[in-house]
């Protein structure tokens, strides 16, 4: 059974209507991305969980038993539909691990590792296996760099991370941390927390 959760992470009162069975999460303070989603698994516990950003729109038939099968039949734990922009050109939504070297390539010299470690998290689908084992998104970081982590770790811990059926949804890019200081400032504290996390994981014995 196909069932929507939707979190509100202000107060706001906002107004939507969906076709499948709808669950409300009202917070009484703001989360950060990967906390919110946690508490969507909780409170669903889905064999396929499916993370969504509000900014998403399906442009074209969205078949969920064709994703399902498609995951199953390739053995395929963490997928992600096809990203366009408003001018259907393909997003920037699959990336090399955010090392020091890969950033600077994409900031300075405009230029994309042509390995692919991780979907970015506008549109995510994982098993609720690989999520649970994980123990689901890293509550370390706000908002920002809990895509790269949860699929680091999926191929660490020998989950499948790798593309499936082809369609296509349109996502608006909001790009908020190269406008917004409080944004940057999150970005920035979680790629320095992700790349201190990953030092501990080399030195932590075996």
């Amino acid at each position: 059974m196909i069932s929507v959760i939707v979190t509100e992470n202000t107060t706001a009162e906002n107004s939507y209507s969906c076709k499948y069975p709808t669950k409300t999460l009202q917070n009484l303070r703001r989360k950060g991305f990967g906390s919110n989603h946690n508490a969507a698994f909780e409170n669903s516990s889905p064999d396929i969980f499916l993370i969504v950003n509000p900014d998403i729109v399906f442009t074209e038939r969205f078949d969920l038993d064709e994703l399902v099968s498609a995951m199953t039949n390739g053995s395929v734990d963490v997928t992600s539909p096809v990203i366009v922009d408003d001018s259907q050109k393909i997003a920037d939504y699959k990336r090399a691990d955010l090392t020091i070297s890969n950033l600077a390539k994409r900031k300075f010299f405009r230029k994309s590792d042509d390995r692919f470690d991780w979907y970015a998290g506008m549109f995510l689908i994982i098993t609720g296996k690989a999520f649970r084992s994980l123990n689901g998104f890293d509550p370390l970081f706000f908002l920002y760099v809990e895509d790269c982590d949860l699929c680091m770790r999926a191929t660490k811990n020998g989950y499948t991370v790798a593309d499936t059926v082809g369609f296509s949804v349109r996502h608006d890019a909001r790009r908020a941390s190269r406008k917004f200081s409080i944004h940057l400032y999150w970005h920035c504290s979680s790629l320095i927390k992700y790349w201190y996390k990953g030092v501990l994981a080399k030195t932590k014995p075996s």
